[in-house]
């Protein structure tokens, strides 16, 4: 392990040197964020310590895991555990136990508030006053003095305000957003079955940027190691071997597939290899990595630097996922992204200690002093491109939403709903993509025939057909036409009288003779009786019945009967038991007793001639 007192110097301000003495108690703790990283020579399986645990517990915008090798453990994004144990400087190997994260300057790694805090704290008092110009105690030999009149040395010319950490810098984290090109970052855009999405995976990097533009400044102007540093005339000639790559991650919700054709490139950043695509989960997980190009087995510090500065934001570009349809319709599809990265060189007194890959040195070793830099970072969602959708409980999460909206179109026949089809927003049902989606069958309705749908119930709207563009949920209405049908003939139907018997059993429907029609034929059947006349077999009187027939056209006759019912006839005299005998038959019995009728009147007017004669004598 080793460390260098970060001295802030000025001897007319006691205000600085109080804060030289505080550093100086502290230095350990700040070099040991610093100094990550010995070279790992085996990876050890190890579970995650209770107390990293503790504090990235609530971690949901990386996926981390503990890492363990015979010269360093600690928590990392898991997807740079193979980096790490590939890396191009693990031949420097000094021995370092400390736990690489959750401190800084690595960002993102702990989900923990006292940690953040911690880190405000150790950048204010301990780096953000490097970003001063504050005035330097000189060397006392002339041949190394790198601080004339006691300026601060600033061989990079970098800008205090803007390539350094200040004491206004309050976020300590890398910044990341998924956007699709050309659209908002925030809003929900639209998409149809079928469409090719394109996105945009940015990730701000100024905050890298100003990481190793501070430690590098805060070491050259420290009073140990800078003035043996300065000896190999730091930073102008020495050398320096550095690593570095990117992962980013993009979870797939159903619906949006990566196809063979899918492009993806790196922009805003150079100097990394061809990028290494890989599927997981199924093809919903996409897996990108780009590893920094390996220089020739060195480069000079100036040229590193002269390439950071440079470095702003990096870019990966997605061409062509594809939406299809198994996307969720009518809700929102969401692509979550997390994005990890690594850089790390080492800085040295003595160029052979590159050359030669040698790490004997020990911590305050004038003879070639050097440490292993590491910056490590899990990138949460930026403020100002959250998606609207996003999970309100997770603002780190770092997600893009679209949806596939579907309109509804309702079909209507009379006052009952016919069919329910779905159709792609801005196309219509014959032309979008949804196979198992088509226009229904024309309805049907006895005595007309089926014209066109309409969006309007009258008939007055808009003619709806299969190619009709939808923009939204429509109801359309079935219309007809009244069938013209040819001069149809009203059946003839024939009934008659009848007298019956007081008491007799009689069916009316024995009145109908026949019933028959041009079209249909023969109605007999079919004839109905609509009004029995109140018909009483028991009560002697007239009554008149009412039959109908209709034929298949709807045409109509009736006709009316009438049932007479009459009384029984009387039985024939008896003969006269009395007498005993029989009178002789003299033919009609009518006739007698008109005999005896006119003898008896005879008698009667002949007594009253003989009166009236007998007065006038």
């Amino acid at each position: 392990m080793y460390s260098y007192q970060f001295f802030i110097r000025n001897t007319e301000d006691k205000n600085n040197e109080k804060v030289s003495k505080k550093s100086t108690s502290l230095v350990l703790a700040l070099l040991m964020m610093f100094s990550v990283f010995a070279g790992a020579t085996k990876v050890l399986a190890e579970e995650m310590p209770e107390k990293e645990k503790k504090l990235t517990k609530d971690n949901y915008w990386a996926e981390l895991s503990w890492y363990k090798d015979s010269t360093h453990k600690g928590v990392m994004p898991s997807y740079l555990k193979d980096y790490f144990a590939s890396s191009r400087v693990k031949w420097a190997n000094r021995l370092n136990e400390y736990s690489l994260v959750p401190f800084f300057p690595d960002a993102g790694i702990s989900s923990d508030d006292e940690v953040d805090k911690d880190i405000e704290e150790m950048v204010t008092q301990y780096l953000a006053p490097y970003a001063k110009d504050y005035p330097h105690k000189e060397h006392p030999d002339p041949a190394l003095n790198r601080w004339k009149g006691g300026k601060q040395w600033n061989p990079y010319n970098f800008n205090y305000a803007n390539d350094l950490l200040t004491e206004k810098t309050t976020d300590y984290n890398v910044r990341a957003d998924i956007k699709e090109r050309g659209l908002s970052s925030t809003a929900i855009s639209n998409h149809r079955i079928g469409d090719k999405i394109n996105l945009d995976f940015h990730v701000d990097l100024s905050l890298f940027r100003k990481i190793k533009n501070t430690v590098l400044i805060a070491v050259i102007n420290s009073e140990f190691p800078a003035y043996y540093m300065m000896k190999n005339n730091m930073p102008e000639t020495a050398i320096t071997q550095s690593d570095a790559e990117l992962v980013f991650v993009l979870d797939l919700p159903k619906g949006l597939e990566s196809l063979d054709t899918t492009k993806y490139k790196l922009s805003g950043i150079d100097g990394f290899d061809d990028l290494s695509v890989t599927k997981e989960k199924g093809g919903r997980r996409i897996v990108v990595k780009a590893r920094l190009k390996a220089p020739h087995t060195y480069e000079t510090l100036k040229e590193l630097y002269k390439k950071i500065q440079k470095v702003k934001s990096a870019t990966l570009s997605v061409d062509g996922l594809q939406v299809t349809s198994d996307v969720e319709i009518n809700k929102n599809n969401t692509v979550t992204g997390y994005a990890y990265g690594a850089h790390e060189n080492i800085f040295t007194t003595d160029n052979n200690v590159i050359f030669n890959k040698d790490d004997s040195a020990i911590q305050k070793d004038n003879k070639h002093y050097f440490f292993r830099q590491a910056i490590v970072y899990a990138a949460k969602q930026s403020v100002d491109g959250k998606d609207e959708a996003g999970d309100v409980n997770k603002p780190n999460l770092i997600t893009y939403t679209f949806r596939v909206n579907h309109n509804k179109v309702t079909f209507m026949n009379d006052s009952a709903t016919y069919a329910t089809i779905n159709v792609e927003n801005g196309k219509a049902i014959d032309t979008d993509n949804l196979a198992d989606q088509s226009m229904p069958a024309n309805p049907s309705k006895a005595g007309y025939t089926f014209k066109e749908w309409n969006t309007s119930a009258d008939g007055k709207g808009m003619k709806f057909t299969g190619t009709t563009v939808v923009n939204e949920d429509t109801t359309v209405y079935a219309i007809y036409d009244k069938n013209v049908s040819p001069m149809n003939e009203v059946p003839t139907l024939e009934v008659k009288d009848k007298t019956i018997k007081k008491g007799e059993k009689f069916n009316l429907m024995s009145l109908v003779v026949s019933a028959k029609d041009k079209e249909d034929g023969d109605l007999t059947k079919d004839v109905k009786l609509i009004d029995d006349g109140g018909f009483n077999k028991d009560k002697i009187g007239k009554y008149t019945v009412t039959f109908k027939v209709t034929d298949k056209d709807g045409a109509s006759v009736t006709k009316k009967a009438v049932v007479t019912v009459v009384e029984k006839s009387k039985p024939a005299l008896k003969p006269d038991n009395n007498s005993g005998k029989k009178l002789p038959k003299t033919g009609n019995d009518a006739n007698i007793i008109l005999y005896a009728t006119l003898l008896g009147l005879s008698g009667a007017v002949l007594t009253a001639v003989g009166i009236r004669r007998k007065k006038e004598n």
